[in-house]
């Protein structure tokens, strides 16, 4: 189509199903640019590692920014606005799509919105400690407690205030909770 086409494209997802986007959307997007100029009109531009509901968070995004773009929105709005779409993502049930349109984001190379998501995790997890982020996100530890202190003793730097021994303290001191999580804690815990 070339560096100078400013019609509409349409992008399939991975599961093959297609959107139409028009220049106002996919020009926010330095992949979708660059693959127009080697596309031929009326083709599909393969999205391959992006889903449809990440796709469709990616575009709302796209949309709002163009539509800010055109009304000249002022910065108090488009704050407002931004944390209220990063915050249809908080709930934990809705981690996965958090994740999925960060990658979306990435492979798409919309850079506003990656910054935007990518500082939203980390203020998500700021002030937790490790065992608490890995609550949070719901990953499985791999590391044995040995293994962590022998980490923590190499690197001082991992945990210069003792914060994760005592998090491991009150975690074997507290109450199970419905999981049986808290009551005690092994070795490997």
């Amino acid at each position: 189509m070339g560096d100078d086409y400013t019609g509409s494209v349409t992008v399939a997802t991975a599961d093959g199903s297609e959107r139409v986007l028009d220049d106002s959307l996919w020009s926010q997007s330095e992949t979708i640019k660059g693959m127009i100029v080697d596309t031929e009109p009326g083709d599909t531009i393969p999205l391959a590692s992006v889903g449809p509901e990440a796709l469709d968070k990616v575009v709302e995004w796209m949309e709002k920014m163009a539509t800010f773009k055109e009304d000249d929105t002022s910065d108090e709005a488009k704050l407002a606005w931004i944390n209220e779409y990063k915050e249809t993502m908080t709930a934990q049930e809705q981690l996965p799509l958090l994740f999925s349109t960060m990658n979306a984001a990435n492979f798409m190379n919309v850079e506003n919105l990656l910054d935007e998501l990518c500082k939203f995790v980390a203020e998500m997890i700021a002030q937790k400690t490790p065992n608490e982020i890995l609550d949070h996100f719901n990953i499985k530890k791999d590391a044995t407690w040995e293994e962590e202190q022998e980490l923590i003793a190499t690197h001082k730097w991992i945990d210069p205030e003792g914060l994760i021994a005592k998090d491991r303290e009150k975690r074997a001191t507290a109450p199970a909770d419905e999981t049986g999580r808290g009551a005690t804690l092994d070795a490997g815990a």
